[in-house]
């Protein structure tokens, strides 16, 4: 789903109207019909509720005003009383606003936080910003932000997460190819829109014909990163997963008990050579190409640490191999700061991934990782199209950027996933996603979905056992 600026969306409006004759009445009808029915599947028991419903002077004051006649019929009572409601509907501003909220509207909007009540609010929290997401002076704090038509810029950007609450998107009949007119290359990526690449599996599937997926990680002192990647790759539906790792990290999974060799009997190792720090020494590189025959797609980084064997080990990894690849974790950490040429390039590798989380990124790129959040979609697209690479910057509103300059942000995600090994996770999930087939592109962003966790969820348990 296209993501649009203010001027993005007041253009589908003008288009909608002036060009395709869509009436601005039917228009607001859909925008508040919508949101009633959002409403509805959030609060059932509104015939029971005192609903608050704060409307302004604009188009969005026009949606709230008409939701208020639709409430009517439901609710308990449609009032004015904030401190005797249940719910408040926010209709005060829209996407218009640009300019600092002052007088009777900044303290409405302050006494509307002030109350503690569930909020939802239409088309974009008053006050917030709606192409950077931060308060114009101050915002509606909201639990539930129902915006119309396509999400807006300002909804997605991590600085407006405290404000926007869950987001919701109404259709309110504007075509889609006045949306797709607007050259916008920022999507919304739900659950829903990544379900039609995940093929069925035919009668006659075998492991064989599943993707086998070569992991590469781990040390003495880390040896359940790469494990946890491996476990990913096999509940995402991997057919195989071979996992490289240092010797010394070998000895150090728990022995074979209960669910097998630390609870991994499914994964096939091949340890290598460590260094006595227990991390890969560069002497195993002359087995790889042995090793990688018959592997789909590859698997890099977590665990492997940081040192001159491990370096030479990430490049000539890259340089030996031709298959689609994901690097995350050290083998970023090994390869930063990015040259201006990189390694990939020099030795025509193409189908790479990279995920790095904002310290990682400022890594490769030899800045913080202050300047990194300040402006993920910015970083993240000119890295992808500079080093011709997908990158998945990793963190709250994971951001999915292409060679091509095409931007994913990921709607899913919750705190529970603040936790050690998730980074791990995503590892083999996109791996096993490029084994089975899928182009970068549509593993990084399959990958990063919240809901493919659901899959390895049993592989997070297993790392407290490590």
């Amino acid at each position: 789903m296209l993501v649009l600026t203010a001027a993005q969306s007041r253009e589908a409006d003008r288009i909608a109207i002036e060009e395709r004759g869509i009436p601005s009445a039917t228009l607001m009808e859909n925008a508040a019909r919508g949101v009633f029915e959002v409403l509805k599947r959030y609060r059932p028991n509104l015939a029971n509720e005192n609903v608050c419903v704060i409307a302004g002077k604009g188009n969005n004051g026009g949606d709230g005003r008409i939701v208020a006649r639709l409430l009517q019929r439901v609710a308990k009572s449609v009032c004015f009383d904030l401190k005797n409601c249940d719910v408040i509907i926010d209709a005060i501003f829209g996407t218009g606003l640009d300019r600092e909220v002052t007088g009777p509207e900044r303290d409405r909007i302050e006494q509307i936080n002030r109350s503690k009540k569930w909020v939802l609010a239409i088309d974009i929290p008053s006050g917030l910003s709606a192409d950077t997401g931060r308060p114009l002076g101050t915002a509606v704090r909201a639990n539930l932000t129902v915006t119309i038509g396509r999400p807006k810029l300002g909804l997605i950007l991590p600085e407006a997460g405290e404000f926007v609450g869950q987001i919701e998107v109404v259709d309110i009949g504007i075509p889609d190819e006045v949306y797709k007119s607007l050259a916008s290359e920022t999507n919304w990526i739900t659950a829903e829109d990544v379900r039609w690449h995940f093929r069925f599996r035919t009668p006659d599937s075998h492991k064989g014909s599943c993707g086998h997926l070569f992991l590469v990680g781990g040390s003495a002192n880390k040896p359940g990163a790469i494990l946890l990647s491996g476990r990913a790759a096999l509940r995402t539906g991997a057919g195989l997963a071979t996992v490289v790792l240092p010797d010394k990290a070998f000895r150090k999974i728990p022995p074979l008990k209960k669910g097998g060799r630390g609870g991994f009997l499914e994964l096939m190792y091949e340890p290598l050579p460590s260094i006595a720090a227990g991390t890969f020494s560069r002497k195993g590189l002359a087995k790889i190409p042995k090793l990688v025959a018959g592997k789909d797609a590859i698997a890099a980084g977590p665990g492997i640490g940081v040192n001159a064997d491990t370096k030479a080990f990430i490049a000539g990894l890259i340089k030996k191999t031709k298959l689609p690849m994901v690097l995350d974790a050290d083998a970023l950490n090994c390869i930063a700061p990015m040259p201006p040429l990189p390694l990939w390039e020099r030795v025509g590798v193409r189908e790479i991934v990279v995920t790095p989380h904002p310290g990682e990124m400022a890594r490769l790129l030899g800045t913080t990782t202050a300047v990194v959040q300040k402006d993920r979609i910015g970083v993240a697209r000119k890295f992808s199209k500079r080093h011709r690479v997908v990158v998945v910057l990793k963190g709250f509103r994971t951001v999915v950027a292409t060679p091509e300059g095409d931007i994913f942000v990921n709607s899913t995600g919750n705190p529970g996933m603040a936790t050690a090994g998730m980074g791990d996770l995503l590892t083999g999930i996109i791996g096993t996603l490029l084994a089975q087939g899928m182009s970068p592109a549509e593993a990084a962003v399959a990958g990063a979905i919240e809901r493919m966790a659901s899959r390895v969820r049993r592989a997070t348990e297993l790392l407290t056992g490590l």
